[in-house]
């Protein structure tokens, strides 16, 4: 008998046994240049440690003691708590990641970190395959979390394969409309929607009292979308009216309060917009409850799998040599990799990773569900607390 299986059955068949998982938490608090790393903080950090520690019979972190750690970002000292828990039966994992979340908390509520936490990083094999484990990990946070960061759109940031980072995403559209175009965000609007920016960012004071958004409209025949810029407050002020349309051209509509807060999903704050119709850089895309980032080269390299009309072959098989053929003549690829057979190797293989495409040998299709993958922005949760909506 190996050391991985339990006695045999009475009928002689064994059970393997489950091997253990071990989560690794940390947490990153904001940076304040007046936190200090005082004698009091540390003994009062301890005596919260040994409050929530767990026997795991390992050492350091994993030890299931918290471990606080300091660091200088610019101008402030920040902290990040870190601590482990070794999960030996599935029906504790809930306990003991929620002992580890709310000790995170219980940090920041009495003032023993250098500010509110930003970022929340979990660690455990082969994490971005797991999503039971994941699912709990969601839950135990929106549970601790429920009345300090209890916003909806939890999901994870896949760093790499054991790395995940929780946070909170913005939802604009689908991966196809943005490869297609034809959702409610276009680019056509971008130069609108910078001059309207600038504008704000210039005269701060005069618009403190005041939030600007925007009003998307379905595009209808393949038609660029229609937007509405608008703004809520107290009441309508004519004055506000008149100096953005004499700044930037743009006719502004008032939106009540209580109209703006119970149609939210019609309206879209202007960096959403913003990030939303964006023709270059990285992509946020959401694959269930992973969120992964889709580089420029990779978004060219998709358009291979559609057709003439920029519609998504799903299911379509292709061979090596079908895609370097569409390749060579796609204006989505640049012309210096054309002809390029590494090229193409290296993007394929990057989207094979990360589950857009899926391979069997010299063949290729697009991944299962690839038209539910969601174009999204993902935010940290320092970073969602101070987004401008």
């Amino acid at each position: 008998m190996t050391a991985h299986q339990k006695p045999a059955e009475p009928d002689g068949r064994s059970t393997p046994l489950r091997r253990p998982t071990i989560f690794d938490l940390v947490a990153h608090y904001e940076p304040s240049a007046h936190f200090q790393f005082t004698r009091r903080v540390r003994n009062d950090f301890d005596q919260l440690a040994d409050e929530y520690s767990r026997s795991t019979w390992l050492l350091g972190r994993y030890g299931g003691r918290a471990v606080m750690q300091t660091d200088i970002e610019g101008i402030g000292v920040a902290c990040r708590v870190e601590i482990g828990r070794l999960v030996l039966r599935p029906g504790s994992r809930y306990a003991l990641l929620q002992s580890a979340m709310q000790m995170f908390r219980e940090a920041q509520d009495r003032n023993l970190s250098s500010g509110p936490i930003s970022r929340i990083i979990v660690h455990f094999s082969k994490a971005d395959n797991r999503p039971a484990e994941r699912e709990i990990v969601r839950r135990v946070f929106e549970d601790v979390f429920a009345d300090a960061d209890g916003k909806p759109d939890c999901a994870f940031m896949a760093e790499d394969i054991d790395r995940l980072e929780l946070g909170h995403y913005v939802e604009y559209q689908t991966l196809t409309n943005y490869l297609r175009e034809d959702g409610h965000y276009h680019s056509a609007h971008r130069v609108r929607i910078d001059k309207v920016q600038r504008h704000l960012h210039q005269e701060v004071g005069r618009y403190e009292n005041h939030r600007f958004f925007i009003r998307t409209h379905a595009p209808l025949n393949d038609e660029v979308p229609v937007i509405d810029f608008c703004y809520t407050g107290d009441s309508a002020d004519i004055r506000v009216e008149a100096f953005m349309e004499g700044y930037t051209d743009e006719k502004v509509q008032f939106v009540p309060r209580d109209v703006y807060l119970s149609e939210s999903h019609e309206f879209t704050g202007l960096a959403d917009y913003e990030r939303a119709s964006r023709r270059f850089g990285k992509l946020w895309i959401l694959q269930a409850d992973l969120v992964r980032r889709l580089m420029p080269q990779q978004v060219g390299a998709l358009y291979l799998f559609f057709d003439d009309q920029r519609r998504p072959e799903l299911g379509r098989v292709f061979t090596w040599d079908e895609l370097f053929d569409r390749q060579r003549e796609s204006s989505f690829i640049s012309r210096a990799s054309r002809n390029s057979q590494t090229y193409l190797d290296m993007v394929l293989e990057g989207l094979v990773r990360d589950r857009f495409v899926e391979a069997a040998g010299e063949s290729f299709h697009l991944a299962t569900g690839f038209d539910r993958f969601r174009h999204v922005t993902f935010y940290e949760l320092g970073e969602y607390r101070k987004r401008q909506i």
